[in-house]
């Protein structure tokens, strides 16, 4: 099953298939594991339930969260990193990792910072290396919004410490593939205005620094960015960058919702690193929308899915000329 919190693997390689990589998915701001990565069918879109402790196992396929299963009538929904990605890359291991994004929790709301659910990513990685040797390969994050500043701060973390075991996650990193994540902030975001409105009610305690850590100018994200140009350039390897922006035109608010996804969209400029190395490239959808994918003609699927597809085989070759250099020694 899909946990709320932590790693949970949703694919791995059929019998006789070693694991050439893993993927990593990493979802933002009020997202989940599961409905971040998740198309529900066309003809129902109505809100779901929040704050389910679980989602949908991993087999059969094709299954239903609990927040689709109200939907049946309106077809399967299509959780892609299970559904759709491993028909393009069968060799590897699928993980999606979850942690509390919601602000806006009832009574309380976590009120972990960046760098906290950064140090839970790099603990959950490490962990997982622990337990087999299919698990310490080369390692692809796939992340939308808030979850590529977090990755960021990961691996910061990670190239700064010695001596322990979340070292390693690191050098192992292969690419991170960037979805709506505003490496400069969001300015489409008022924190006070949002901040204002949660504590009108008196039972909520919002927690108001990940939002900080979001907003244009903000300390946070230049530090992590800074400290990311140096973690790249200290890397053993050329980590490969690939940002993803949205081209959807913003529209205004409906009634009184008050977190609409349109208030976090997240510009061109915003979007991108600035690093030489980096690929850019656009997908025509909303910042929900744009991670969530119905089929394999999706066009937001197939250039995501390329991409992810040539890293793999680079990771391949790379294994190739490893295993022969091995056996030319022998």
């Amino acid at each position: 099953m899909v946990a709320r919190h932590g790693l949970s693997e949703v694919h791995a390689p059929p019998e006789g298939k070693s694991t050439i990589a893993l993927i990593v998915f990493v979802h933002g701001l009020f997202g989940n594991p599961y409905d971040t990565w998740t198309s529900k069918p066309r003809k129902s879109r109505s809100k779901s339930p929040l704050h389910r402790p679980t989602y949908s196992p991993s087999t059969p396929k094709p299954a239903y969260s609990p927040r689709s299963s109200l939907h049946t009538q309106a077809g399967p929904s299509i959780f892609w990193p299970r559904d759709l990605l491993p028909s393009v890359i069968q060799d590897v291991r699928i993980f999606t990792w979850g942690y509390d994004a919601d602000i806006d929790g009832f009574g309380s709301a976590s009120q972990n910072t960046i760098h906290q659910h950064a140090g839970s990513l790099l603990s959950d990685l490490a962990d997982q290396r622990e337990t087999s040797e299919h698990y310490r390969k080369p390692i692809i994050f796939v992340v939308h919004s808030l979850g590529g500043i977090i990755v960021k701060a990961a691996l910061n973390k990670s190239s700064a410490i010695q001596g322990t075991r979340l070292k390693d996650i690191a050098p192992a990193t292969f690419g991170v593939c960037f979805l709506g994540t505003p490496h400069r902030g969001s300015k489409s975001a008022s924190l006070g205005k949002i901040a204002f409105e949660i504590t009108k009610s008196a039972t909520r305690r919002p927690n108001t620094r990940l939002l900080q850590g979001l907003e244009r100018n903000s300390e946070t994200l230049d530090q992590i960015g800074d400290t990311f140009a140096q973690t790249m350039l200290g890397s053993n390897r050329q980590l490969r960058l690939v940002k993803a922006f949205t081209r959807f035109v913003k529209k205004r608010r409906r009634g009184n919702t008050l977190f609409s996804t349109h208030w976090e969209v997240v510009d061109a400029d915003s979007a991108k690193i600035g690093d030489g190395r980096e690929e850019v490239g656009s997908i025509p959808a909303n910042h929900s929308r744009m991670t969530k994918f119905e089929d394999h003609e999706d066009i937001g699927f197939k250039r995501i899915g390329a991409q992810l597809r040539r890293w793999t085989q680079e990771i391949r070759g790379d294994a190739e000329i490893s295993t022969a250099d091995v056996d030319g020694t022998l």
